[in-house]
């Protein structure tokens, strides 16, 4: 069996959904090096070279999930030692909001960095393709026109191929009984003030003080930023992190799903709501709109007068109106996004380049 290579910042669902496909027909090698400790990047870069290096000669390729410091070793030797990389491209990795303190490309070192790791790859993989050139227009309170890599880094030649996202329809499934009426759910990790303006948790905040009759759960807060930001509404829950059971089950309760994020590569969550049958309402930003399709509602702008104008017509839907729009939404994901599509795509990669 063939080798390759995966190497990412940690293990997420969608790293190990990744690995787990890839391992149906390669021996996959996934290093655990801890990213996240800046004091300690010199020791891990001599850890990862060390990897690299113990492995790289008979593997068939590198696949490397998001652009950092992470993917510049695997890049350059990939180059020094004919083997294909391919960076996939999340999000954080191609966009630069400085004053939200968002994305890797406002930091002038890891920009440059991973300017070289992107120009020095094989292949490009972003998830979507408004992460390679896009117009950004979202938000009035972080007006940054340009995003997309080659906004950023305009003379770059490495191809890209875009590949989306893939979901299990079987691991999340529509209940048999009626959603709670008026219920809206929101999946995201929050655990600083950046993540709560990111994912746009202000502005449900927001909706769940006007719409009183609407019941709102914001599941991923952690506690310790719960206790200072939870305004302490009675329709309005903050939840910590769930396991996966307790999150199906939540998702499959919901009527609809909030996705406000002033910035999104792929989010896995608003597709795994909508197999739930939630009915997604969510910003136009990153791939939200083309995963929603006419399924739900996209918002345009994150000024508050437009979204709960948008909630008006949302909230006068009638009962068959919700239950087409939630069995739509599962549709869509199992039609256009599905596991099986990404799983393909990635071993034509791999196999072919």
């Amino acid at each position: 069996m063939d080798s390759i290579i995966y190497i990412s910042p940690s293990r997420s669902s969608f790293v190990r959904k990744d690995i787990d496909f890839l391992s149906k027909r390669y021996r996959v090698l996934s290093p655990d090096h801890n990213w996240k400790n800046k004091g300690a990047l010199v020791f891990t870069f001599l850890k990862q070279a060390f990897f690299l290096l113990s492995y790289i000669r008979t593997s068939k390729a590198i696949v490397v999930m998001f652009g950092g410091y992470w993917a510049f070793l695997p890049a350059l030797l990939g180059r020094v030692f004919n083997t294909p990389v391919f960076i996939i491209l999340g999000g954080t990795d191609c966009v630069s909001f400085p004053a939200l303190n968002y994305g890797n490309l406002r930091k002038p070192l890891l920009r440059t960095v991973i300017g070289w790791s992107y120009s020095l790859s094989s292949k490009l993989i972003p998830v979507d393709d408004s992460l390679v050139k896009q117009h950004y227009s979202y938000s009035h309170r972080y007006p940054y026109p340009e995003q997309g890599f080659m906004s950023f880094f305009p003379n770059l030649k490495t191809p890209h191929h875009v590949i989306y996202n893939g979901f299990d329809s079987n691991q999340f499934i529509s209940p048999k009984e009626p959603k709670e009426l008026n219920s809206f759910i929101c999946v995201a990790s929050v655990d600083s003030i950046m993540r709560y303006t990111l994912k746009g948790i202000d502005l449900i905040v927001e909706l769940a003080n006007t719409f009183k009759q609407c019941k709102f759960k914001v599941i991923g807060v952690s506690d310790e930023l719960n206790k200072r930001v939870n305004p302490n509404l009675e329709n309005l829950e903050f939840i910590s992190f769930i396991d996966q059971t307790a999150l199906v089950s939540y998702l499959q309760d919901s009527e609809f799903y909030l996705q406000l994020s002033i910035s999104e590569g792929f989010p896995n969550a608003l597709c795994e709501a909508m197999l739930c049958g939630c009915i997604p309402i969510g910003s136009g930003v990153g791939a939200i709109p083309k995963i929603i399709g006419e399924t739900g509602f996209v918002i345009s702008s994150d000024k508050i007068m437009e979204l709960c104008d948008t909630f008006q017509r949302i909230l006068s839907l009638s009962s068959e109106e919700r239950l087409e729009k939630g069995a739509g939404a599962r549709q869509r994901i199992i039609t256009e996004f599905d596991i099986k599509k990404r799983e393909s795509e990635f071993f034509q990669l791999v196999e072919h380049g």
